[in-house]
């Protein structure tokens, strides 16, 4: 126990040393082809809100925090488990191990709360990736890897675009087969992604034939862990880990997985629940075709759009692609109404949607004379309310008809297949908006109502917004001011304008913004 104290403080001044290395922000960014959620792809504005999802960029080994730990002690229990061998018998020296303790003292004492949540998480995944990694002969541990990458969040972004339960970058994730476009983003997919990790891991443990430089490899990229074994004329990774040739976050990768695994192998022991094997989630699998109205899908199985979508992270529009025919998950329960749905033409209530890039000079109103569809049907489909539209932006436009009855009988289709609300015996339109703080001409146009006085019971109203604010300004997001930060930046990060992010937070036009300050934003 002395000499186990005495290397505990010695790595503790060399991990702090090793501590002021900049993290690796280009997590598997190797190929030169490779975009980081670039404007283009449409993937920027989700990466920068979801990557507060993300708790892992808070949970690094800086300096402040080893500090912060070495005030925790081990109970007996602890020191027991951490000196247990796992299925992955790693060999660490000093400084790993120290790392490594360091990391089980963080998701068993400071973090426990963190820890347990991902546990609860990884009871809907974890039964499916057990098959996949059994099935494809890989090592039982490895299915583990996701707490130590995303916490088996579905819809984690980290800072450098990687995204989904396994963190693929972009171009990674399409090389393995993942669709990841405007309309989808499949990293998300978590069935999906799970046969392009073991893919991918296979792939990279062929390449290095050793499970350290794989797992290294699939932190930082192949060509940045083979560029750093040329530079350092070293090829095995315990020599590789004791220059500047991996970043930080990659040297510390395997103690942090093996701290992982220590914990859930003896979770009773360190009083966590165990995991549920038997808690995953009856899903079955179902194809929908090009177009196919996904809002209208989740009504006709009795669920809103938020139940469904967390069974379909993939989905970034309330329509499918409409290029190719794809798969969705709904509940097992649900099935025969998925399927009787998608069997009627109420599932693609339009000739097809098509994705329109905004040029300079269009608006709503322009759009609708040009392909004939009523400015509220195409507010509806793009799930949106604003009258802005940004030059280069794109839109989803419904095939429709032409001329004033017509865009009047399909606002009132669009709104019945996209109903959230079933009308009720002495129910007045104006109530009605009111009730849900709907301006009546909005609910009036959304339905394709000329006359507030033809309402009758039973008949099914879509309500554009749950409240009037949520109508006009989104989702709201709260956004920590980051050092370099400025109205104008943070505005075109979220693609809202500087003036109402100024308005939402009462900030005049030459008021200071400084780092650590909170600011309110509603996306869309």
């Amino acid at each position: 126990m002395i000499l186990r104290t005495i290397l505990v403080v010695i790595s503790t001044f060399m991990l702090m040393a090793c501590a002021t290395t900049s993290a690796d922000k280009s997590k598997k960014t190797d190929d030169p082809s490779v975009s980081r959620a670039t404007d283009t792809d449409g993937l920027s504005f989700e990466a920068d809100l979801a990557s507060r999802m993300l708790d892992h960029d808070n949970l690094d080994l800086t300096p402040e925090r080893l500090q912060e730990l070495q005030k925790e002690s081990l109970t007996k229990t602890e020191e027991k488990v951490l000196d247990a061998e796992v299925g992955f018998d790693f060999f660490l020296d000093a400084q790993e191990t120290q790392a490594m303790e360091n990391y089980f003292k963080m998701f068993t004492h400071t973090h426990r709360h963190t820890f347990e949540n991902w546990l609860k998480r990884s009871e809907t995944f974890l039964p499916y990736i057990k098959g996949v990694f059994q099935e494809r002969g890989l090592p039982t541990d490895l299915i583990y890897l996701p707490f130590a990458e995303s916490g088996f969040n579905a819809w984690a972004y980290s800072r450098a675009g990687a995204a989904g339960l396994w963190q693929f970058m972009p171009a990674t994730g399409r090389h393995y087969g993942l669709r990841v476009d405007w309309w989808m983003d499949e990293r998300r997919n978590p069935y999906l992604s799970t046969h392009s990790a073991a893919d991918y891991l296979e792939k990279l443990f062929n390449d290095f034939d050793d499970w350290y430089l794989a797992l290294a490899a699939y932190n930082a990229g192949e060509g940045r862990v083979s560029r750093a074994m040329v530079r350092s004329g070293h090829d095995n990774y315990f020599d590789l880990i004791q220059g500047p040739y991996l970043a930080r976050e990659t040297r510390n990768y395997v103690p942090k997985f093996l701290a992982i695994l220590k914990i859930v192998h003896n979770l009773e022991e360190l009083g966590f629940e165990p995991i549920n094997w038997d808690n995953a989630p009856d899903l079955r699998e179902i194809e929908v075709q090009p177009g196919t109205d996904l809002l209208a899908l989740a009504n006709a199985c009795n669920m809103d759009w938020d139940d469904f979508r967390h069974l379909n992270p993939a989905f970034r529009r309330q329509v499918s692609p409409s290029n190719a025919a794809v798969d969705v998950m709904v509940p097992a329960a649900q099935y025969e109404l998925a399927n009787n749905f998608l069997q009627s033409p109420d599932s693609r209530p339009f000739a097809g949607y098509q994705r329109y890039q905004v040029g300079r000079g269009d608006s709503w109103w322009r759009i609708s004379n040009r392909f004939g569809v009523p400015v509220n049907v195409l507010k509806a489909v793009n799930n949106t309310n604003s009258n802005l539209l940004r030059v280069g932006q794109y839109v989803i436009v419904p095939a429709g008809g032409s001329g004033a009855q017509v865009a009047s009988s399909t606002t009132q289709d669009h709104a019945q297949r996209r109903a959230t609300y079933i009308v009720q015996r002495g129910d007045t339109l104006s109530e009605i908006s009111s009730k849900f703080n709907v301006n009546l001409a909005t609910l009036m146009a959304s339905n394709g109502i000329n006359n507030p006085r033809s309402l009758r019971a039973g008949q099914r109203l879509y309500i554009p917004g749950p409240t009037q604010a949520a109508q006009e300004q989104g989702r709201q997001v709260e956004y920590q001011v980051r050092r370099g930060d400025t109205i104008w930046g943070i505005a075109r990060r979220f693609g809202v304008e500087p003036r109402d992010l100024q308005r939402w937070n009462n900030i005049s036009g030459n008021q200071i913004i400084r780092p650590g300050d909170s600011l309110r934003v509603y996306v869309r």
